[in-house]
């Protein structure tokens, strides 16, 4: 046998012993340095975010500091999303500040747009004892239109009682401060709605009666204040529109400011 008829036979018996159906280009590829790294960097920075999302934000911080201890340059660029996680765990003055810088540095947004923004985030998710009154005010706002309009909650009646109690002593910035301008004058009709949508309509119509702003009834003769009332919870807040009301009789609405105070229930007969 010659040295050039050799060579093509070898070949041939080299491809008889491979695996049935299995070519060389199945076998595994090892994978390349740093790929597995990669990947748990990635499944850190996912971890974290969802457990921002169910709001633990401890869990959240654990993750992003396992990811600052093995690549500290990506890390850094995960501010936002640690601000957010600190504001969980009772840093919100903390998270406020880093998320504000970061808008302003990284965002180009102004000064007054990134505090803005972050107080509308703060607003979702500060807890802890260093929540000044704005920010438990806005909370208690926001957690309110979340019951009115999104997601039937059971902390309406709490969140009605704090804003009662904080507005007076949350005095507005500027006359830009819609929140804090706004927020509680509506409190009548968006407190009703998160009752409403809650299921509880004799409590929705106690909060639109008493927290029904007084200088829309201060002119008003009492019976028109009673029909002011009585037609415009029906036609706003949907959900109660057939609820039975209190009589005529019955109904009492004061010529000045709202009601102090928690009325009987007369819907419910709950006192």
């Amino acid at each position: 046998m010659t040295r050039a008829t050799a060579a093509p036979l070898l070949i041939v018996l080299l491809a008889g012993c491979q695996e049935p159906n299995k070519t060389p280009q199945d076998a595994p590829v090892p994978p390349a340095a740093g790929d597995d790294l990669a990947g748990d960097l990635a499944e850190l920075g996912a971890s974290a975010n969802r457990k921002l999302n169910h709001e633990d934000g401890k869990g959240c911080l654990d993750d992003l500091d396992k990811m600052a201890a093995r690549a500290p340059k990506l890390a850094k660029t995960m501010t936002a999303l640690r601000a957010q996680c600190q504001m969980l765990v009772g840093e919100c003055q903390t998270g406020k500040r880093a998320l504000e810088d970061y808008y302003v540095r990284e965002t180009n947004m102004s000064p007054q747009r990134a505090a803005s923004t972050v107080e509308s985030i703060a607003a979702m998710r500060c807890r802890g004892s260093d929540m000044t009154d704005r920010d438990r005010l806005l909370r208690a706002l926001w957690e309110i239109s979340d019951g009115a309009f999104v997601n039937p909650r059971k902390d309406c009646e709490r969140n009605v009682s704090l804003v009662r109690e904080l507005a007076p002593k949350v005095p507005p910035r500027d006359v830009d401060d819609t929140q804090v301008k706004g927020g509680p004058r509506a409190l009548f009709h968006n407190g009703a709605a998160c009752l409403a949508r809650a299921g509880d309509c004799a409590a929705a119509y106690r909060v639109w009666r008493e927290n029904y702003p007084a200088d829309a009834l201060s002119k008003l003769a009492e019976a028109q204040r009673k029909d002011l009332i009585v037609d415009g919870f029906r036609s706003s807040i949907e959900r109660c529109k057939d609820a039975p009301l209190p009589d005529a009789a019955a109904e009492q609405v004061p010529p000045g400011a709202p009601a102090a105070g928690k009325k009987p229930d007369v819907l419910s007969g709950r006192h």
